[in-house]
């Protein structure tokens, strides 16, 4: 036997004999090939148990759709019996072949993979138009697709498919893929989608960061309900809102936290003040985090420890019967219907009954989805011959025993990477299959855990199915306003909280939200930037020692800005000129400016106010002047004049910086009196010749 380990097939220059071979190879060593029914050439894949999940979809069917765009719009399904593969077959093999890749390279999220199938999508899109090979594709048709995704997507998933689409190019550059290297670079800057942590005050923005909080009147409903006398289903989704109030975890860290997650952690630490080690005890939290940052631990405060223990303590006493069959299950077996005698066979009139079915047809066709043989006896009564249905109770009882044996197995061997506990019955809200539905029946040999749609329905509602939240349900509103939540609102909350707090580095922050970086502390960090900077103003001002005159000058020149930008404008203050264009930041302190006019070919230096009067006029009247400039040029081109061209280049230059100068003037998204870069991606022309 060999034991030779398969190489990647080495590029040649032959590009289509390339992703032959390339398909040949990955269809031989695909790691989703194990699943039963897989076929390289299906338009949906079955990845459950290979892909990551999130805990509290463990439950879920996990596909991965290699189906065309539908040309629907968002969030429109196309059903699976109607979906069409890729235009391009070339392509679609491309995709799967670089699907597998990505898997082989690390186990990912079926969802971070159905990303760059989307982004594929957009590529085939042009193809199909153009009826082009994979060989032949160009960074003009990766223009294309990016150009229609940026018609049909928000901005932060467009920056993102932008992305995918450079990671494609990538791709197919090193598999040799196409007869020519493709340079493509996206469009969408990260820094133009991501405005979670703005510290704008117009009305938009200050909508837009209260959808990301609580409002203070749902944290008062959210207590009064924690002193409730709750039962049931609410009081166990109730224990999961209280612990993520208190510690800020994720959904998907609290479904999957184990029964002993909470614990007292003895601290030493050595008294300054003394010189002695003072011994003081402290509770810890320890969980899974979702996002990479690995198995985590996060002290709680000692005022919030009686709120963690509360709803752990309620978890544990509500979800304690199904832990039971668990583990019973995993010990021999389980008798999930001890109201039926094992002994002999019993008619399917009476099981039904004992079992509290509506009717006989229905107990049997749920008897023959579990396959449970159905005996027909001859009844013993005079008359016509007649049989009536019987099933065995033994059979029924090994059957669903086998079941719940199996999908304990299933959803253990699913969620094992996402959780601390050492077992399933160990966890803490591991729960069966409708046991929490208002009207169908539970399947107890069915487990689960709680979902996210139990939990948004709790908190939320739906208003458009006529479901009715927790704070609907027992009348707490605020001005006849219904009180709505999310999940990840109490997480928003409690960051906030800490960034407001001076002692609590960017770096602790992190580490206590269980983030793999410390620049991820932004998308939750809500508080009013312009306010902290107003509040240690003169702790800045004095730290550049300026003076109080060049102070006032900045007050008047400049509108106010976040903490980095203040800091960036005083620090510059001194050296920054001002001319009858706008403002130049170059540092006459050190050189003086080399070329007179140059911000207006493309200097980086160069900055303008909105709406000033003087800027536009003198901008208009260099415009003006250029256009005649521009047009004596080409009429020299036209006559071959010597160098004429090189004149023409120039003067255009200088005419279209003053259409850029001028350009900002229509932008409604720049507020009056904002001082912009005209030339963000410019280069500093101010050097001397």
């Amino acid at each position: 036997m060999s034991n030779v380990v398969a190489l990647l097939p080495r590029p040649g220059n032959d590009a289509s004999g390339n992703l032959t071979e390339l398909v040949a190879f990955y269809k031989h060593n695909s790691p989703f090939k194990s699943k039963e029914g897989w076929e390289w050439g299906n338009v949906y894949w079955d990845v459950k148990g290979i892909c990551k999940t999130q805990a509290r979809k463990a439950a879920y069917e996990l596909l991965l759709y290699f189906n065309r765009d539908n040309q629907l719009g968002a969030n429109v399904k196309t059903p699976r019996t109607e979906m069409l593969p890729f235009h391009h077959s070339e392509l679609s093999d491309v995709t799967k072949c670089h699907v597998t890749a990505l898997q082989i390279e690390s186990e990912k999220d079926a969802g971070s993979l159905q990303i760059w199938i989307n982004a594929y999508r957009y590529l085939d899109n042009v193809l199909s138009k153009s009826g082009k090979r994979v060989a032949d594709i160009s960074a003009h048709d990766f223009r294309l697709a990016e150009l229609e995704a940026e018609k049909q997507l928000a901005a932060s998933t467009f920056y993102r498919i932008g992305s995918k689409l450079e990671g494609i190019c990538k791709f197919i550059n090193q598999k040799g893929l196409a007869r020519q290297k493709i340079t493509f670079l996206k469009v969408a800057k990260r820094g133009e989608t991501h405005t979670n942590s703005d510290s704008r005050i117009d009305q938009s923005s200050i909508d837009e960061r209260a959808k990301k909080l609580p409002s203070k009147y749902s944290l008062i409903a959210v207590a009064t309900l924690s002193n409730a006398d709750l039962k049931g289903d609410d009081a166990l989704f109730q224990s999961m809102v209280e612990i993520m109030f208190a510690t800020g975890l994720r959904l998907d860290e609290v479904v999957s936290l184990d029964k002993d997650c909470l614990y007292e952690k003895q601290i030493e630490e050595r008294n300054v003040v003394t010189g002695k080690q003072d011994v003081f005890t402290v509770h810890e939290i320890r969980y899974k985090a979702k996002k990479g940052a690995g198995f985590r631990t996060k002290t709680v405060a000692d005022s919030l420890v009686p709120i963690v223990k509360k709803g752990i303590e309620t978890a544990l006493e509500l979800l304690s019967p199904v832990r039971e069959v668990i583990e019973a299950l995993g010990q021999g077996g389980y008798d999930f219907f001890p109201q039926l005698d094992s002994g002999e066979e019993v008619t399917i009139a009476e099981a039904g009954r004992l079992l509290g079915w509506s009717s006989n047809s229905n107990f049997q066709t749920y008897l023959r989805k579990r396959n449970i043989t159905i005996n027909r006896r001859p009844k013993n009564v005079r008359g016509k011959a007649s049989t009536v249905a019987k099933i065995l109770p033994a059979e029924l009882k090994d059957a669903t025993a086998d079941l719940g044996r199996e999908s304990a197995a299933g959803l253990w061997n699913t969620i094992k990477k996402t959780t601390v506990a050492d077992k399933l019955e160990n966890m803490l809200y591991v729960t069966q299959y409708q046991r929490h539905h208002s009207i169908k029946s539970t399947e107890p040999w069915k487990f689960t855990l709680i979902s996210h749609t139990q939990i948004s329905d709790y908190i939320a509602g739906r208003p458009g199915l006529g479901v009715k939240s927790v704070f609907e349900r027992h009348d707490l509103t605020f001005e006849d306003q219904s009180i709505r939540l999310t999940s990840h609102q109490f997480r928003h909350f409690l960051s906030t909280m800490l960034e407001l707090c001076d002692t609590v580095s960017d770096i602790e922050v992190a580490r206590y939200f269980g983030r793999k970086y410390i620049g991820d502390n932004a998308a939750y960090d809500h508080t009013n930037k312009t306010k902290k900077v107003m509040d240690h103003a003169d702790d800045i001002i004095a730290s550049t020692g300026i003076s109080k005159e060049q102070a006032k000058e900045a007050a008047i020149l400049f509108t106010l800005v976040d903490k980095e930008e203040a800091l960036d404008t005083i620090g510059d203050l001194t050296t920054t000129l001002i001319t009858s264009i706008g403002l130049c930041k170059h540092d006459y302190n050190d050189s003086p400016c080399g070329k007179h006019y140059a911000c207006l070919r493309g200097c980086a230096e160069y900055y303008r106010i909105k709406g000033s009067k003087t800027e536009i006029d003198e901008v208009l009247r260099i415009r003006e002047q250029q256009k005649l400039h521009v047009a004596a040029a080409k009429e020299s081109v036209e006559e071959e004049f010597h160098n004429a061209n090189n004149w023409l280049i120039s003067h255009q230059e200088l005419l279209d910086g003053c259409e850029m100068a001028l350009r900002i003037e229509n932008d409604e998204s720049i507020a009056l009196g904002e001082r912009v870069q005209v030339f963000p991606e410019g280069k500093t022309k101010c050097e001397a010749i």
